[in-house]
């Protein structure tokens, strides 16, 4: 989307983060943002095609904070007030600030687009794909099986019927998480690790995945 200021400005933050949080995470958050938005929010598309870009950016200050860093950091960042007034730098920073799983409590529509891309805009090999290879990066101790299992059982505590990825606000996401981790979770309950290696088959370097 054509946006008023340049965002692969941004795009240096991503190469540095995580497996999980790369530029392809960003670039399936942001696409799953603009669906949502069309439908909720179409006077806002460009502010969230912004908000999905920076929503991770505080990871370059702290994982255990991201969420609060990002909204500082936007809040003081100097190009977006070159484009934006400060009451939609003001709704960015809020959206980002709003957006984890564990910890969000989104108000708006706006803030509640950017929340739901967050957790459901994958699908189901790169769901997988991020959770793999993000074990592989921070846990290199763990062997091939075990980071397979690591993998479908974090997702599981996070979307599973109880999870913190479940809290979603719109039946767009809803009907998609399902679609993206039932076959993840049934080939864990089957302790099938040739169904969950599959996942790892359609890996694609360029989207980001592994950086």
């Amino acid at each position: 989307m054509e946006t008023k200021i340049d965002l692969d400005r941004y795009r240096s933050y991503y190469e540095k983060f995580d497996i999980g949080h790369g530029w392809g995470h960003i670039e399936s958050v942001r696409n799953f943002a603009l669906e949502l938005g069309k439908k909720y929010c179409p006077e806002k598309l460009e502010l969230l095609w912004v908000a999905a870009t920076l929503h991770d950016i505080g990871l370059s200050v702290s994982r255990e904070n991201h969420e609060n860093d990002g909204a500082d950091m936007i809040l003081k960042d100097e190009e977006l007030r070159k484009y934006y007034t400060q009451k939609e730098i003001e709704e960015i920073a809020n959206a980002v600030r709003q957006h984890r799983a564990s910890c969000g409590n989104p108000q708006t529509d706006f803030e509640k687009i950017i929340s739901d891309a967050d957790k459901v805009s994958d699908d189901t090999n790169s769901a997988f794909q991020r959770a793999y290879y993000w074990g592989k990066e921070k846990l290199p101790q763990v062997n091939h099986e075990g980071q397979l299992l690591r993998a479908a059982y974090h997702l599981h505590e996070k979307f599973g019927k109880s999870g913190t990825g479940r809290r979603l606000y719109f039946k767009e996401s809803i009907e998609k998480i399902d679609s993206v981790y039932d076959p993840i979770f049934e080939a864990l309950e089957s302790y099938d690790l040739k169904k969950l290696e599959s996942f790892l088959k359609l890996f694609e370097i360029d989207k980001g995945f592994f950086l």
